[in-house]
């Protein structure tokens, strides 16, 4: 699997792309945990710094493999799944964090919250023992080189639709709760934001998949620090949003109901 120089100006341009939506990022993360009074006992900013720091692992070890640093090898390929498996838990528990400060049943959310964890971890173990061998040079067998074929997109698609699942929640229980049933329509702009959130993840998720096509996975695997870096600072400009709503002083129509 070695790297010819169309994959290196590939790698190049997703390099390129997370170090623009990392500072952005970042600077978004740093000026929330600064506000935060007690931001190391916050699980939701432990969260959104493990989800920066598990997009620089995939970045750092895919890019030091391409620049043959580390040769190709079960430490390397357990890394880059190791660093993704963090990747995707942490972003799917942010967007249940958002859930569970609208949500009325907490309970119920907390089911999800765990249900969500098992689903997904039971997805990772599936990658781990079908990805690894299949990127093995030679692989132990043919066969999985075509399982991983079907499943590595499968895999991704199913997530797609928990991340989907998730943000429509998310919309329902503030529409029908908040703006319709408590009458505060200053939530509308939430709604309306967390539609775009919705499109731009599916968007996002559906271009992961698309370059899966790339003949060296491992330059493709350098895609998902852009993809979910983007997401987490959507996910972060989603929190100033729910932060700011939340302190407007509500309509007369809304201070009578």
């Amino acid at each position: 699997m070695a790297a010819s120089v169309a994959d290196f100006k590939i790698a190049g341009a997703a390099a390129g792309f997370t170090l623009g939506f990392g500072f952005l990022t970042v600077w978004k993360a740093t000026k929330q945990t600064i506000s935060h009074q007690r931001p190391h006992r916050s699980p939701y900013i432990l969260m959104v710094w493990g989800e920066i720091l598990a997009n620089i692992g995939i970045g750092v070890v895919g890019w030091l493999f391409l620049e043959q640093v580390i040769p190709l090898g079960i430490p390397v390929l357990f890394s880059l799944l190791a660093f993704w498996v963090f990747e995707i838990h942490f972003l799917m528990q942010i967007v249940i964090n958002r859930i569970m400060v609208v949500a009325e049943k907490q309970d119920r959310v907390i089911v999800v919250r765990w249900s969500v964890a098992i689903f997904i971890t039971l997805i990772n173990i599936a990658v781990f023992c079908i990805w690894i061998p299949a990127h093995l040079d030679p692989p132990p067998s043919v066969k999985y080189v075509v399982a991983n074929r079907y499943w590595d997109r499968a895999s991704k698609i199913l997530i797609l639709l928990v991340d989907a699942a998730l943000n429509i929640w998310f919309v329902w229980v503030v529409q029908q709760r908040l703006v319709k049933r408590h009458g505060l329509s200053k939530y509308t702009s939430l709604v309306r934001f967390n539609i775009y959130l919705i499109v731009m993840s599916i968007v996002l998720d559906a271009l992961l998949i698309g370059l899966m096509s790339l003949r060296n996975q491992l330059v493709y695997i350098q895609f998902h620090p852009v993809v979910y870096t983007a997401k987490l600072n959507i996910e972060l400009s989603m929190a100033d949003l729910l932060t700011k709503i939340a302190h407007l002083p509500p309509p007369v129509m809304e201070t009578i109901l």
